[in-house]
């Protein structure tokens, strides 16, 4: 399998007073192009730290990451890295257009190619008619489908989500769900997802990585053996519910279960 994002043997440790908390021990993970990765841990296990290392946001004590064959911090510098965050983390005084062309105004570089303008990006997200819309205006789902439409602009090589639909009420979030897996389809990019939903990261990923507790370790690699793309008559399916149940058992279980990363039966 062709790697297109690859950690290996990622440790982050931060600096407390005197003392050195881990927060992520070893971590080797990859994600072919325009795989879809979910992770899923305890609390305080380092997830978000993991995509913040990949987005070149906080730096490795041990270990390297690279993106199409290259360091985070120069996919950083060229602008190839989308990050969605659980807060959409709009502009509250721009309007939703605005807001998706925010990093075409930051990078200020009139000759960057993109592949969809801000104004089919919004199409794409399903926001046609609300492109004057303010932020305060708009729901929940439909602020992170702005944030999703922004992070998108520049064509990201990776795009990186943390927990972008854990505020939202659990109608809205599988309608969201569906809806990001069609954006994402329609992008072709590589996405890791990080979330507390064993039945959301079964659902949307390709593969879902399990992490231990603090200091994070990934403990278990789990294919979904799911077609594409995913309706929610999937999630009644025994290969669902085998991988659902997959995964549950590597989070509370204290040994590492057998046959990780061994396709489902």
């Amino acid at each position: 399998m062709a790697e297109h994002l690859k950690l290996s043997n990622v440790t982050v440790e931060f600096r407390l007073g005197r003392e050195r908390l881990t927060a992520l021990k070893d971590v080797s993970l990859s994600l072919a192009p325009g795989e879809f990765g979910a992770i899923i841990g305890p609390s305080g296990c380092g997830k978000s730290t993991l995509l913040r290392v990949v987005a070149d946001i906080i730096q490795p004590t041990h270990g390297t990451i690279s993106i199409g064959d290259q360091p985070p911090a120069e996919i950083r510098l060229n602008q190839l890295i989308g990050f969605v965050f659980q807060d959409a983390t709009l502009l509250p005084w721009r309007n939703v257009i605005e807001n998706v062309k925010l990093p075409l105004i930051i990078l200020r570089d009139s000759n960057r190619q993109v592949e969809r303008s801000p104004q089919e990006l919004v199409d794409l997200v399903g926001l046609t008619g609300f492109e004057k819309a303010m932020p305060s205006q708009l729901s929940g789902g439909m602020q992170q489908r702005v944030a999703i439409a922004r992070a998108l602009v520049l064509n990201p090589q990776v795009l990186l989500l943390d927990e972008p639909f854990g505020a939202l009420d659990e109608i809205t979030r599988q309608r969201m769900n569906l809806e990001l897996l069609r954006i994402w389809a329609e992008s072709q990019t590589s996405a890791l997802l990080v979330t507390h939903s064993i039945a959301e990261a079964v659902f949307m990923a390709d593969r879902v990585f399990v992490l231990t507790g603090g200091p994070g370790q990934v403990k278990a690699e789990r294919p979904v053996p799911l077609d594409r793309p995913r309706t929610l008559d999937m999630m009644r399916s025994q290969p669902f519910f085998d991988t659902v149940n997959f995964v549950r058992d590597a989070l509370y279980s204290d040994e590492m279960p057998s046959e990780s990363n061994s396709p489902p039966s």
